[in-house]
C-alpha cells in the first residue's frame, strides 16, 4: 500500500498564545486530533501537535516575534497572521514540514498556510460552517490539494438544505410571538458583534474595531428608526461596542435571539464587520453589508492554490475519506479493494457519522435554541397613559442599554449610562406640547445625590425637569419635553448618571452595582398650559437645577 503521507501534524494559529498577551484555545486543536486519531492510526500514520511552548509544545513565539521585528501584543499577533514566517521558521523551532506531511488545523491564519503551502505539505483548515441555525453543526473545510479538494467535494452539504431549515425556522417564529421588533411602523436595522480579538476582524494585519467602521455604521444607521447592536454570545462586556453605540444617536443594545431578530419583518439590514451571521441574513431574506474584508478569506493573502470553503458534516475525519485523502492516486483501486471489499467507490457512507457528532462535541448552537419563544408583542404608548411595572407588559419591555435586571417594582439604571426607547401611538400635533415621564426613584445613600442628565437621538444633554410625586413620598418624576421639531414617533433617550455609587461603596450591602435611577413608570403626557410656557421655545427644562434636585429628592432608595 503506497501512502502521499507518513504523519499528520495537528496545528492551531499558535501565534495567539501567551507569549503575545493572549489566551490560548488548545481545545480545537485536541479536538481535531481525537476526531481524526483513529483514521489515521488504523491507516498507519504517525500522529502529533505543533503549538507554542508557553502551552508546552516546542515552538518558540517569543523568539519568532523578536525575528520578526512584531512586538509581543495584540498588535503583533494581528501582525504576524500575514507575515512571511518561513524566514524565521528556525527561530520559532517549526516543525519540519514536506510533501509527506499532511497538516490538519483549526482556524489557521494566511501567515501559516502560506507557510505550509511553501513546504510542499498539504493542508486541511477547519472552522465550524458559520451557518449555525440548520438541523445539525457542521464543519467547513478548505485544502490547498486538487485531490484532497475532490474528496472534499464529494462531502459537500449544499445550500438547498440551508434554504430549506431558515424556511422552517421562521415558519417556527411567525407562530411565537411578535413579527416586528418594538413596532411594525418602526424600521430596525442590526449590527452584530464579535469576540473582540478574532481573526476574523484582521484586515491588512490590523485589528479592527467596530469604533473604526463608524462612517459606515453611521450612514446606515441613519437609514432606519433604531440601529439594534447584538453582543456575541463569547464576549457578554461589549467595552468594543460601546464605542460605536455611544457614537450612534439611534442606537441601543438588544438581547433579543439572532434567529427571531432575523425572522423580523421590520429588519431592514443585517450589518457587521465580518459576522458569519451576515452569511446567514442571505437565507433570511435580509440585506448584509459586511464593513471589512477579514485577511483569513482574502484570496490576496493567500496560497494561490487555495481552494474555497467547503461545507460538511463529521464525516471527513471518517477512515474512507481518510483513506481517499492519503492514498497515492494509482493505488486508490487496490485500496478501495483492501479496505472496503463491499464498495464500488468511496463516496461516504451514509452511517459514516452520527449527525448530530459536531452538536455533541460543542454542545452549543450559538443562539438555536428550541424554546425560544420569539419576539415580545408591545404596546404603543399613548398620550396620558404609561406602562409600569405593573402592567402586563412593564415599561421594562422599552429599556435599550445601561439597566440592570428588572425587579418586581421596577429596573435601576447601572452605569454611567442609560435608555429608553419611546414610541407614540400616532404623530398627533400635540406632540409639541406633550412631555416623556419617567418616574421612579433616585439612589441617594447617605445624602449621595446623582448628578442626572437627559439627551435625545444623542442631542446635547442637559438637566431635566425632576419633581416629586404626590402619591409616593419617595419617588420623583423626570420630564422631558417632545423634541418641538422632530416628526418621528419612535425616539432614543438617554439618561448621562454622573456619579453613580455602587451600595456596596455606600457601606449598605456587597452588591456592587453602580446605581443612579430606579424607572418605575414609563408615560407621556400633554402639558399643563403654565408649564408648557415655562419650557418655552427650546424645548427643555434646562433653567431647572441641581438644588432644585436637592430639595425633592433627598430620601434613600429603596433597596427591595
Amino acid at each position: 500500500m503506497s501512502f502521499r503521507f507518513r504523519r499528520v501534524v495537528f496545528m492551531d494559529d499558535f501565534f495567539r498564545s501567551p507569549d503575545n498577551g493572549l489566551p490560548s484555545n488548545p481545545v480545537n486543536r485536541r479536538f481535531l486530533r481525537k476526531l481524526f486519531e483513529s483514521a489515521a492510526t488504523r491507516l498507519g500514520l504517525a500522529c502529533d501537535e505543533a503549538f507554542a511552548s508557553s502551552d508546552g509544545g516546542l515552538m518558540d513565539v517569543a523568539a519568532a516575534m523578536e525575528a520578526l521585528s512584531l512586538p509581543c501584543s495584540v498588535e503583533g499577533w494581528a501582525q504576524s497572521t500575514i507575515a512571511d514566517i518561513s524566514a524565521v521558521s528556525g527561530a520559532g523551532r517549526f516543525p519540519d514540514l514536506d510533501s509527506r506531511c499532511l497538516v490538519i488545523g483549526w482556524g489557521m491564519p494566511p501567515s501559516l498556510l502560506n507557510y505550509i503551502d511553501g513546504s510542499g505539505a498539504v493542508f486541511i483548515d477547519l472552522e465550524i460552517d458559520p451557518i449555525r441555525f440548520t438541523a445539525h453543526l457542521k464543519f467547513c473545510a478548505r485544502t490547498n490539494d486538487r485531490s484532497t479538494e475532490e474528496a472534499l467535494r464529494k462531502l459537500r452539504i449544499d445550500d438547498a438544505h440551508s434554504w430549506n431549515d431558515a424556511a422552517a425556522l421562521m415558519g417556527y417564529f411567525a407562530r411565537r410571538g411578535g413579527r416586528s421588533l418594538f413596532d411594525a411602523s418602526v424600521s430596525v436595522g442590526l449590527f452584530v458583534g464579535q469576540t473582540s480579538v478574532d481573526l476574523a476582524l484582521v484586515e491588512n494585519g490590523r485589528l479592527v474595531r467596530p469604533v473604526d467602521a463608524i462612517d459606515r455604521v453611521r450612514d446606515l444607521a441613519s437609514s432606519v428608526d433604531l440601529l439594534v447592536v447584538k453582543r456575541h454570545p463569547y464576549e457578554p462586556g461589549g467595552a468594543h461596542l460601546a464605542e460605536l453605540v455611544r457614537d450612534i444617536p439611534n442606537a441601543l443594545w438588544t438581547n433579543e435571539n439572532i434567529y427571531a431578530l432575523l425572522c423580523a419583518d421590520n429588519l431592514s439590514f443585517v450589518s457587521g464587520l465580518s459576522s458569519g451571521t451576515l452569511r446567514e441574513a442571505e437565507f433570511f431574506l435580509k440585506p448584509a453589508h459586511h464593513l471589512i474584508e477579514a485577511d483569513r478569506n482574502n484570496p490576496r493573502r493567500l496560497p494561490r492554490s487555495c481552494s474555497p470553503w467547503y461545507s460538511m458534516p463529521a464525516t471527513i475525519a471518517s477512515i474512507e475519506t481518510m483513506t481517499e485523502v492519503c492514498v497515492s492516486q494509482g493505488f486508490l483501486d487496490r485500496a478501495v479493494r483492501v479496505f472496503f471489499p463491499r464498495r464500488a467507490d468511496l463516496a461516504p457512507p451514509s452511517d459514516g457519522f452520527r449527525e448530530d457528532a459536531l452538536d455533541h462535541a460543542f454542545g452549543f448552537r450559538w443562539g438555536l435554541d428550541g424554546a425560544q419563544q420569539g419576539l415580545p408583542v408591545l404596546p404603543r404608548l399613548e398620550l396620558d397613559r404609561g406602562l409600569g411595572a405593573s402592567e402586563s407588559v412593564p415599561a421594562t419591555a422599552w429599556l435599550g442599554e445601561g439597566w440592570s435586571t428588572p425587579e418586581p417594582w421596577g429596573v435601576w439604571s447601572q452605569g454611567e449610562l442609560a435608555s429608553v426607547i419611546v414610541l407614540l401611538e400616532s404623530q398627533a400635533g400635540a406632540l409639541a406640547a406633550s412631555e416623556i415621564q419617567l418616574t421612579g426613584q433616585l439612589f441617594t445613600p447617605q445624602g449621595h445625590l446623582p448628578e442626572l442628565l437627559v439627551s435625545i437621538d444623542g442631542g446635547p444633554a442637559w438637566r431635566p425637569e425632576v419633581r416629586r410625586t404626590a402619591e409616593d413620598e419617595g419617588a420623583v418624576t423626570l420630564s422631558v419635553p417632545w423634541p418641538k421639531a422632530s416628526d418621528r414617533s419612535v425616539l432614543v433617550v438617554n439618561l448621562h448618571i454622573r456619579n453613580p455609587i455602587s451600595p456596596l461603596d455606600a457601606g449598605m450591602s456587597e452588591d456592587s452595582r453602580r446605581l443612579g435611577f430606579g424607572l418605575r413608570r414609563l408615560g407621556i403626557e400633554k402639558l399643563a398650559v403654565n408649564r408648557a410656557a415655562r419650557v418655552g421655545a427650546g424645548g427643555s427644562c434646562r433653567a431647572q437645577s441641581l438644588q432644585h434636585m436637592e430639595t425633592h429628592c433627598n430620601s434613600t432608595a429603596d433597596m427591595a
